[in-house]
């Protein structure tokens, strides 16, 4: 029977778009499946991405106070090893490098902010100085490791002649600059490591960057030194302006030209 039917024109025609459509199937559902599988493996995960550059050993926990990052939603294939989803996992760590704006954020950018040795903390550009400090000498008790703060200087500032040399009967003029902006706290008396004896004789340690070091240590011995906090992430610098009591009354804060001149500040 089956012989005779495939022997008669009709009935080959017939097997042949019977066979066809079962190949059509075939392709539909193999075209279905490859489809499915690819949806699964460019499916979109959601990721935190740095809105701004963190530098290096800025803590964990300043990074999600801050909300330096953003969430993002990336194909699976485009995620980086370790990327960070949940920004509780950055807590209690530091950032091993610095990290730019646009990547991901991975635990891999991160340690465990575990040790409390300064020297780890400074670039090779930059020296340690410690400053034995006092609680009104701006917000110490506040400030904590993996902060930044400006230092700023109060010196008595005698007027001098063209030859260099104190003027005679000439009165000290107290004069404030910012001496350096924006320097790292590797460690500050309200860390929590602290030591009873380091809390008794608190002790605030800034990396500083090696051109900046003897001037700060000349106002550590010349001026009454004054810590500025600095808000988390980037912020402006003061501008380096020389003020006087004339400056502060007229509310600027540059002193005049001549005040400036007769005392020899440039």
């Amino acid at each position: 029977m089956f012989n005779r039917v495939l022997s008669s024109r009709l009935g080959a025609l017939g097997l042949a778009a019977v066979l066809a459509l079962v190949a059509v199937g075939l392709v539909l559902v193999y075209a279905n499946n490859n489809k499915d599988s690819g949806s699964s493996s460019s499916s979109d995960v959601t990721v935190l991405v740095a809105t701004q550059q963190i530098p290096q050993f800025t803590p964990g926990d300043q990074i999600v106070e801050g909300k330096f990052f953003r969430e993002a939603s990336v194909p699976s294939d485009a995620l980086v090893d370790g990327a960070v989803s949940d920004a509780s996992d950055l807590k209690g760590m530091v950032a091993r490098s610095d990290i730019y704006p646009g990547e991901q954020l991975s635990v891999n950018q991160f340690q465990k902010s575990e040790t409390s040795s300064v020297a780890v903390n400074l670039q090779p550009d930059q020296r340690a100085i410690s400053f034995p400090v006092e609680a009104g000498s701006g917000l110490v008790d506040e400030v904590q490791r993996g902060d930044r703060v400006d230092v700023v200087g109060t010196f008595d500032v005698l007027p001098v002649g063209a030859n260099g040399l104190p003027l005679t009967g000439a009165q000290p003029i107290p004069m404030t600059r910012t001496v350096v902006s924006n320097a790292l706290v590797p460690q500050a008396p309200a860390s929590s490591d602290s030591t009873t004896e380091t809390l008794r004789n608190p002790v605030l340690t800034l990396a500083i960057d090696n051109a900046d070091v003897q001037p700060v240590l000349f106002a550590q011995e010349k001026a009454a030194i004054w810590f500025v906090l600095r808000p988390a992430g980037q912020s402006a610098d003061i501008k380096p302006d020389v003020t006087d009591v004339g400056a502060v009354l007229r509310g600027t804060s540059s002193a005049r030209g001549p005040v400036l001149r007769i005392t020899g500040v440039k």
